[in-house]
């Protein structure tokens, strides 16, 4: 009976947990094969970081409103250095351009984090919208790139776990759009067919 009660107190107190906020380091990776299909055209790269909110969601539980998971660093920063690095992969001269290059803009525009309802959360869900829009004088291609992965955990996951599924989530979408052929014929400085 007294080992019961025990277990009853201790699920109660564990199904009321808060959870504390999570800083994360935004690191993601352009995972391009080196290649030379650039052929050294300079290509101006700019990120911007248009969610509504810094923060990417909630890690749920009781206090939901200061569970948050959050950016540690400059997430226009390293979206920026990651797609600079992919392009370099590809062939493209993104370091030094010069300022008649192909401008490519790259819009975060949603990298949502949203955990199942309930205190004690093992389901989360990370939803992801990114916008390349690279442009010359009187000329541009716009690519949209979405993504939305479920992830079902044993535990409620760790700052290191949440960290692994941003990079991941927005690691693929950056690859995609460096892979997109239309997006590299463009950044050759070919004109969009039709």
């Amino acid at each position: 009976m007294l080992r019961a009660t025990l277990l009853l107190t201790l699920s109660a107190a564990f199904a009321g947990c808060a959870l504390s906020p999570q800083s994360i380091d935004v690191q993601p990776v352009a995972n391009v094969q080196t290649t030379n299909i650039g052929q050294n055209q300079p290509v101006q790269v700019f990120a911007v970081d248009s969610r509504d909110q810094q923060a990417f969601g909630t890690r749920g539980g009781v206090y939901k409103e200061t569970s948050l998971v959050q950016p540690a660093n400059d997430v226009k920063a390293a979206v920026e250095e990651a797609v600079r690095q992919g392009l370099q992969k590809l062939g493209f001269n993104a370091f030094n351009p010069g300022a008649d290059a192909t401008r490519l803009e790259v819009r975060l525009e949603q990298l949502d984090y949203v955990p199942e309802k309930g205190s004690v959360v093992n389901t989360v869900t990370l939803s992801l919208n990114l916008v390349g829009e690279a442009s010359r004088p009187d000329v541009s291609y716009t690519g949209t790139y979405k993504s939305s992965v479920k992830h079902d955990l044993p535990i409620t996951p760790s700052a290191n776990r949440n960290q692994a599924m941003v990079n991941e989530i927005l690691s693929g979408a950056i690859t995609r759009m460096l892979e997109d052929p239309k997006m590299q014929n463009f950044l050759l400085g070919n004109d969009p067919a039709g």
